[in-house]
């Protein structure tokens, strides 16, 4: 018990839980704010939005922690790989629900503008810690080249993946009840992707800014570590 114990926790602390539930802390409390002030229910789609955030964030956590207690042969871990490549996308997805916001009675608009950035910015940062913990697993496997190829591939999908939920309205979980249906949109734009207006920008913008915003992570993380171990 104490041996588990041991390895559990520096794994929680190293993959930021506390930051992040303190950032999803505030961003309910807000909401709850918000609803209080206004009477209304608007925004409370956020919830469901911050909750799909932290699965990727729940399945990276769960498969760093099987890496860390031996049972994450490459194998056993795929299943979860693909879990978590299908949920990534809806941690850096929560930006988008900025085009929620515009002037509403009875609650400023910075307010509101406020509060939807604490719900991105959760996102956000949920969506980096997951795609660290893969990241790791993947350079530990096959090498630092192998493993930025995987980051510079969840980009682009996840950006695609961005474009497939806020234009289109496709849900992660429709890969098991709608299999036939996606399977048929993404043919459709593969084979013709300048017909559909905002495709190519949405997924390349997207995946710009998750790349981007990686690699500022990833420097800032392997600062800090230089850091301990010069201390």
């Amino acid at each position: 018990m104490t041996t588990s114990r041991s390895r559990v926790l520096p794994l929680l602390r190293h993959h930021g839980l506390l930051p992040v539930l303190l950032s999803s802390t505030v961003a309910v409390v807000m909401l709850h704010f918000r609803l209080e002030w206004s009477g209304k229910k608007s925004f409370i789609f956020l919830v469901w939005n911050l909750f799909l955030a932290w699965v990727p964030y729940g399945i990276a956590l769960l498969a760093g922690l099987l890496h860390a207690r031996g049972r994450g042969r490459w194998w056993n871990l795929l299943p979860l790989g693909g879990a978590w490549l299908l949920a990534f996308p809806n941690a850096p997805y929560l930006l988008t629900d900025f085009i929620h916001l515009k002037p509403r009675p009875g609650v400023p608009m910075w307010f509101d503008a406020a509060m939807l950035a604490s719900f991105a910015a959760t996102g956000w940062l949920l969506g980096l810690l997951s795609l660290e913990v893969w990241k790791r697993l993947l350079e530990e496997r096959w090498g630092r080249v192998a493993a930025w190829a995987g980051v510079l591939a969840v980009s682009v999908l996840c950006g695609y993946g961005i474009y497939l939920g806020r234009f289109e309205r496709w849900n992660s979980w429709n890969v098991l009840n709608r299999p036939g249906s996606l399977f048929a949109a993404v043919v459709d734009h593969l084979r013709e992707p300048t017909a559909y207006r905002w495709l190519v920008w949405t997924t390349v913008v997207f995946a710009g800014l998750v790349l981007l915003s990686y690699l500022v992570f990833e420097t800032l993380v392997q600062r800090r570590r230089t850091e301990r171990a010069r201390a």
